[in-house]
């Protein structure tokens, strides 16, 4: 004999209209708070995604001496070529805006030391440009320098890339395309944008000399970005 007794029910009979408005009166009961949580978050995106339109970071890279905040600071509206001269390498980061017709441009550049190129690839992420500086006179670090740009390659294989071959006016330094053999930039995919320039920025003379270049490289980033 089963121990289980049936129970009869009888159905009961939902007006379709009334429940809809029970359920959709619940509905915003509930979420009325969470509803204006998520207006004032998308609120807060546009707002930061609207400011942030208008920037875009330009991350300077390369070896220690290599000449990064030389080049920050040649383009640097009436930056006197004495102040240039005592630049100092950058033991942390160095950060320098520059506003252009289109957008602004964000300079954030980290020091070339060993201790700090472990963290190079952590900011490529929100990066528009890479410009690579390279001392061309120190031949004997050329393969450093090969070793520590093609590891960034690797990370960001769609990132415009410039590299700037410093240093020109130097006795021994290496020329554009010995420069451009030496770093394998042949490797360098076609699909990726990468371009090598020369500059000179180590005195006061070939500072002054190199301020049409600097133009033209400024002009080059911002068709890059």
């Amino acid at each position: 004999m089963s121990c289980f007794t049936q129970q009869q029910t009888c159905p009961v009979k939902l007006n379709p209209k009334s429940h809809m408005e029970l359920i959709l009166k619940d509905v915003k009961m509930v979420s009325r708070p969470l509803l204006g949580r998520i207006i004032n978050r998308q609120r807060e995106a546009k707002c930061d995604e609207e400011e942030e339109r208008g920037k875009r970071q330009v991350l300077v890279l390369g070896l220690d001496g290599a000449g990064k905040s030389s080049m920050l600071q040649g383009l640097t509206p009436g930056e006197s070529a004495a102040k240039r001269g005592r630049c100092r390498p950058t033991r942390g980061f160095n950060f320098m805006s520059l506003n252009a017709p289109a957008c602004q441009l964000d300079f954030l550049e980290i020091g070339g030391g060993e201790d700090l190129r472990r963290y190079w690839s952590d900011y490529l992420r929100k990066t528009h440009v890479l410009v690579y500086v390279v001392d061309s006179s120190d031949r004997s670090r050329l393969p450093l320098a090969k070793a520590e740009l093609h590891r960034l390659l690797r990370v960001q294989p769609q990132l415009p890339v410039v590299v700037l071959g410093n240093k020109q006016d130097k006795p021994n330094a290496v020329s554009v395309s010995e420069l451009h053999e030496a770093l394998s930039l042949d490797s360098v995919t076609e699909d990726r944008k990468l371009f090598l320039l020369a500059a000179q920025l180590g005195s006061d003379e070939t500072l002054r000399n190199s301020c049409r270049g600097l133009d033209t490289f400024q002009d080059l980033l911002l068709q890059l970005v």
